[in-house]
């Protein structure tokens, strides 16, 4: 029984580091501070295994052993070691317990029509370019990298309060676009071409755009080109804060994208008012404020569209009685294990929201695994461009909510 025990132990201890990774990028630390509490968790670790190993070496397995008995009670020192190893017993029991639930048990959200995906490789794109800002990074180049890789994703969602004469209104969601200079800008062009391709009605940007103040130049080829029916709105995330937020924020409005962060606009569609929101909290405040905007209808509009950065802020949309929620930051975990998933996502709620569809009544959200990376390398978890088109549900047989 010890051995088993011992073993969960072990994955428990992994886990319980990866969650405060997750969770200290998921808050509004300073940029050096993340990097901080990244390496102090990396650093433990990797050393809380070799106390033990010590310990076990020099003191012999019959001392570690009989830490275990409850009866006469351990030293302090021991007792300590002893709960540790169950508390991480016990992390990777629940862990093991959600994953289960979530892959096994847990089917998709009912509010999913269809889905489907068309993976493209945009690794030739721009190679006989030889300015520098087009260049690639070397690691582009590792064996499975998928940073050059692109899934068009488009999936149909049926909203319970869309107007029927919004039914079928597309939406383009893009997120994490990371200009570092890693990934030259003719992939970034491609993946403009490809968004404006597809004709959406919208366009919603959701943060971490420029990470490198040498890329704000970018921007006018890039997303600067980006158009859509009724307009391109954006959030920023907390990359572009540390690059240059207002820098940002204006270039792109400027382009003519519109600002959404912290605050609503009411637009029309097809005869329709649509109210568009931003939230870039818990990096940039205040996140917008819906009690003053154009009341419901006993029909249910006009539709509400949030865009936020975090996925955190699901709490907030639902609170906001939100219909769709737009999000990114996550990058869908940017390397996930086979059968585990990802590991490290930045967010309050771990690896649960790291990517797709999720329904917490009244709001659906959809988290994108964004476009790029600061760090140019993804493992089994390509990016993404989302293309969503909203289904009204329509009243009489089969016009339901699906089971």
């Amino acid at each position: 029984m010890l051995l088993p025990t011992l073993l969960l132990a072990v994955l428990g201890h992994v886990l319980l580091w990866v969650a405060v990774v997750n969770r200290a990028h998921g808050v509004n630390l300073p940029r050096v501070a993340g990097h901080v509490a990244s390496a102090v968790c990396l650093l433990l670790l990797v050393a809380i295994p070799l106390l033990f190993g010590g310990w076990i070496y020099t003191a012999g397995w019959e001392v570690f052993l009989g830490s275990f008995r409850l009866w006469p009670a351990p030293p302090p020192g021991r007792m300590a070691a002893v709960l540790y190893v169950g508390v991480c017993a016990a992390t990777a029991v629940l862990a093991v317990a959600h994953w289960v639930w979530r892959n096994l048990l847990l089917g998709p959200p009912g509010v999913i029509r269809s889905q489907q995906t068309r993976s493209l490789s945009l690794r030739g794109v721009g190679e006989a370019v030889t300015s520098e800002e087009h260049a690639h990074h070397f690691l582009i180049h590792l064996p499975g990298n998928e940073i050059l890789d692109l899934d068009l994703s488009e999936r149909a969602i049926d909203v319970p309060r869309l107007p029927a004469a919004l039914d079928g209104l597309s939406i383009v969601h893009l997120s994490d676009f990371h200009f570092t200079g890693r990934v030259g800008k003719a992939y970034f062009r491609e993946v403009v071409r490809l968004a404006n391709h597809a004709r959406p009605d919208l366009i919603a940007v959701t943060g971490d755009l420029v990470d490198d103040r040498r890329c704000l130049d970018w921007i006018p080829d890039t997303l600067g080109q980006l158009t859509a029916r009724y307009g391109v709105f954006f959030v920023l995330g907390n990359h572009d804060l540390w690059s240059d937020g207002e820098g940002i924020r204006r270039m792109l409005t400027d382009h003519g994208l519109v600002d959404l962060g912290g605050r609503w606009v009411t637009i029309e569609a097809r005869g329709e008012p649509i109210v568009l929101a931003g939230n870039e909290l818990p990096w940039i405040a205040p996140a917008a404020d819906l009690r003053f905007c154009p009341r419901r209808t006993p029909s249910g509009g006009p539709i509400r569209i949030v865009l936020s950065h975090s996925p955190d802020q699901l709490e907030w949309a639902q609170a906001q009685d939100a219909d769709l929620l737009l999000a990114g930051h996550t990058h869908g975990g940017q390397i996930r294990l086979p059968i585990i998933g990802p590991l490290l996502t930045p967010s309050q709620a771990g690896v649960r929201y790291a990517s797709g569809v999720f329904y917490a009544p009244p709001t659906i959200m959809h988290v994108t695994r964004g476009v790029s990376g600061e760090f140019p390398v993804r493992l089994n978890c390509p990016p993404e461009m989302a293309h969503l088109v909203l289904r009204a549900v329509l009243p009489g047989p089969g016009g339901g909510m699906p089971e």
